[in-house]
């Protein structure tokens, strides 16, 4: 009897030092589920298709943010509708993907950065959770075998396409392209967002056909139309991706199916 409730007793006491933790977006979101796997279940902050630029946090949201222990974010100047909230949570009840000297925020379509950042994260929770300090651990040794195999597989699929030309509609692929050692003959504007002007218009034209460009590839977010009009007379693939992965279900295997879906795609433009 005494042995039972001894057990219940650690077993409680492990559920209630589980701390409740708020993560911004799907890609990272998975990350943290594969570190906190057996421990905790992360809360998922953006649902569905919610752009995490621009949001407008819902009383549900604004619950679930005032109840964390920790807030896993990629950085205000990205979730843009997250930074006034973010600003009146303490420092040590936050943890930021990218530090304030990144400009390119899309670090997630880095495996290696992703490797680094997991380590952050079982560092940080082991601090603030030291009765699961272990568990983390091992969690972040599993998953970045898993990562190592992700970016094996990867490198492996594109390498045969390390000298064909890729465009990118904006910036947001620079860390994908640079990791995957793919070239890159000109990126149309530094923002998906961006309206385009002529100018723009026309140097990109010229860059993907002086390059004899395979592939231009952009978000889901760029209209159709923009894209027909930078590649009306080129003999070009195009292909538009989702890199925050709306349509693939949330949890520990997420990150995986997302990257490996962004490898194909990218692959079967660039054929």
């Amino acid at each position: 009897m005494i042995r039972s409730l001894f057990i219940v007793l650690l077993l409680t006491t492990n559920i209630l030092a589980a701390p409740n933790i708020v993560v911004s977006i799907k890609p990272i979101h998975s990350i943290v589920s594969n570190i906190t796997q057996g421990i905790t279940t992360p809360a998922l902050l953006l649902e569905n298709n919610q752009s995490a630029h621009h949001f407008h946090l819902k009383p549900s949201q604004l619950s679930l943010i005032d109840q964390a222990d920790l807030i896993v974010s990629i950085h205000p100047k990205f979730e843009v509708g997250l930074a006034k909230v973010l600003n009146n949570i303490d420092n040590s009840k936050q943890l930021m993907v990218n530090d304030n000297g990144i400009i390119n925020h899309h670090t997630w379509l880095d495996i290696e950065y992703m490797q680094n950042f997991s380590k952050m994260l079982a560092d940080k929770l082991s601090q603030i959770d030291s009765i699961n300090a272990n568990a983390y651990k091992k969690n972040f040794t599993l998953f970045n075998q898993k990562l190592a195999k992700l970016k094996q597989r990867t490198s492996q699929q594109l390498s045969k396409y390390s000298t064909t030309q890729i465009a990118t509609f904006s910036n947001t692929f620079e860390y994908f392209i640079s990791s995957n050692h793919l070239q890159k003959s000109t990126t149309v504007t530094e923002s998906h967002g961006e309206r385009l002007s002529i100018h723009k218009i026309l140097k990109a034209k010229q860059a993907m056909q002086k390059q004899q460009t395979k592939c231009l590839i952009s978000t889901i977010e760029v209209p159709k139309k923009r894209i027909n009009i930078l590649t009306e007379g080129l003999d070009i693939n195009i292909t538009s991706i989702d890199i925050m992965g709306f349509n693939i279900n949330k949890g520990t295997k997420h990150y995986f199916e997302l990257v490996d879906t962004i490898t194909s795609k990218i692959s079967q433009c660039l054929k």
